[in-house]
């Protein structure tokens, strides 16, 4: 159910960075935060998104990862490889 309910979240965050943010539906907000973090509207966004996450350590660049991870997945599955847990470019923070 915890799993259900963070993809719920995700495809929010997914659907908002889309729709009201003009962005990527394939990148969250949190994500996106954390990518444009030099930029000063952005940075706020990364502070606060950061903030509201305390219990992570760094709450958007785990986001990144997470989104960068899936699409690593994904790319796989359609070329038919496998990934394997032992390539130390995959997964690498």
């Amino acid at each position: 159910m915890r799993d259900w309910l963070w993809g719920i979240a995700a495809w929010l965050s997914q659907g908002l960075n889309k729709i009201v943010l003009n962005g990527s539906p394939d990148m969250t907000v949190s994500a996106r935060c954390y990518v444009n973090r030099e930029r000063p509207r952005w940075r706020t966004g990364y502070r606060l998104i950061n903030r509201l996450f305390f219990w992570q350590a760094n709450h958007c660049k785990s986001s990144f990862h997470s989104d960068v991870m899936y699409a690593v997945t994904v790319l796989a599955v359609h070329r038919g490889d496998t990934l394997s847990t032992d390539n130390p470019s995959v997964g690498q923070t």
